[in-house]
């Protein structure tokens, strides 16, 4: 099914800022896995967040 998620289901666009060495890791981490930074931050912090669960 093509098009738009449902509103509920929108991807919401935040400002982050990443220290360069950080940056550059991710970077070359997403890169490796075949995506993007984006979803590897939200991999790493879906992880820690159940960690805390």
């Amino acid at each position: 099914m093509a098009g738009r998620p449902p509103k509920k289901d929108k991807k919401i666009r935040e400002a982050i800022y990443f220290e360069p060495e950080l940056l550059e890791w991710l970077q070359e981490k997403a890169e490796q896995e075949k995506c993007t930074v984006s979803v590897l931050v939200n991999r790493m912090t879906a992880q820690a967040k159940e960690q805390e669960e």
